[in-house]
């Protein structure tokens, strides 16, 4: 089984580290920094992976942090979203800082329905690409007060619908937060074309299976067209064909996981599914113009 270069934190891990008891303390964790001493000594983290969704919504003091090797200082006001597949490493903080954080795994948050109404595609790559964000003062008293409904239910431990209620409230604090970012965006997004429908379909299906299948005719066969077709479209709608898109994914993972100093260049040829290293090293200088471990030492 290839494994991941990046250690995948657990939520029953997190829970362990913070000293974190609940009835979902391996699926669901909501914890209020108020000072410094609650959090473990070490001023920076080694690069992970969470296992979930982790929500940090600042109201007081400055936080330091790494996402996909990109420097955020995240201050009062700001709500930071990290992603099961964002590369995170927490730099520093300030003696001062106060925070309401959310962490929720993957399987919890299945549960709530809500991966089956996935939003927008402009609206998830808003997210994806703006993972720290000032918001309005309105929309962090709305995210406290949904944020407070999860741990008002989470008390009630002998409510016979626990785990229910708190799905519920949950959703309510995740609807909130679709709503403020569908909010930023300018206008509403129009009806997509047919063509920009298939263009949709296809971003989804390369974030979940870039690193794995790097053939075109895969995704081509998953939206029923020729991957003639699937080309065509792409070219039209962003100037890249379907091989370039997946191409370009794959170096920029590749870059992401080679800054990772314990991970060696076979590890990373593995994680992204190459038969061997020799054709991953082929692979990344035909593309970056160098090889692999003289990217790493640039």
């Amino acid at each position: 089984m290839k494994q991941d270069v990046f250690p995948i934190v657990e939520i029953s891990q997190l829970s362990e580290a913070i000293r974190h008891t609940g009835p979902f303390a391996d699926e669901l964790v909501l914890w209020e920094v108020e000072n410094t001493n609650e959090i473990p000594d070490d001023e920076e983290t080694p690069p992970i992976r969470l296992n979930g969704v982790l929500v940090f919504l600042i109201t007081d003091g400055t936080l330091k942090i790494s996402i996909d090797y990109i420097q955020y200082e995240a201050k009062a006001g700001s709500l930071v979203i990290i992603m099961p597949d964002h590369i995170t490493q927490f730099k520093d903080r300030s003696k001062d800082l106060q925070a309401h954080i959310l962490v929720v795994s993957k399987t919890f948050l299945e549960s709530t329905g809500m991966s089956k109404t996935p939003p927008p595609m402009l609206q998830y790559m808003y997210v994806r690409k703006n993972p720290c964000t000032k918001i309005e003062p309105e929309d962090q008293e709305v995210l406290t007060d949904a944020y407070l409904h999860i741990r008002k239910k989470l008390t009630n431990r002998k409510h016979n619908y626990l785990r229910e209620t708190v799905q519920n409230a949950l959703m309510g604090f995740l609807l909130e937060l679709g709503n403020i970012f569908r909010n930023r965006q300018e206008i509403t997004p129009p009806l997509l074309t047919r063509k920009e429908e298939l263009f949709e379909q296809f971003l989804r299906l390369l974030y979940e299976y870039g690193k794995e299948e790097h053939r075109v005719t895969f995704y081509a066969d998953k939206l029923f067209i020729t991957s003639q077709y699937l080309s065509s479209i792409l070219k039209e709608l962003s100037g890249k064909p379907a091989n370039k898109w997946i191409e370009d994914t794959l170096i920029l993972e590749a870059k992401l996981l080679l800054k990772a100093p314990q991970a060696t260049v076979q590890q990373v040829a593995d994680q992204l599914h190459f038969s061997d290293q020799s054709t991953f090293g082929k692979f990344f200088k035909k593309h970056v113009g160098m090889s692999p471990s003289e990217y790493r030492k640039s």
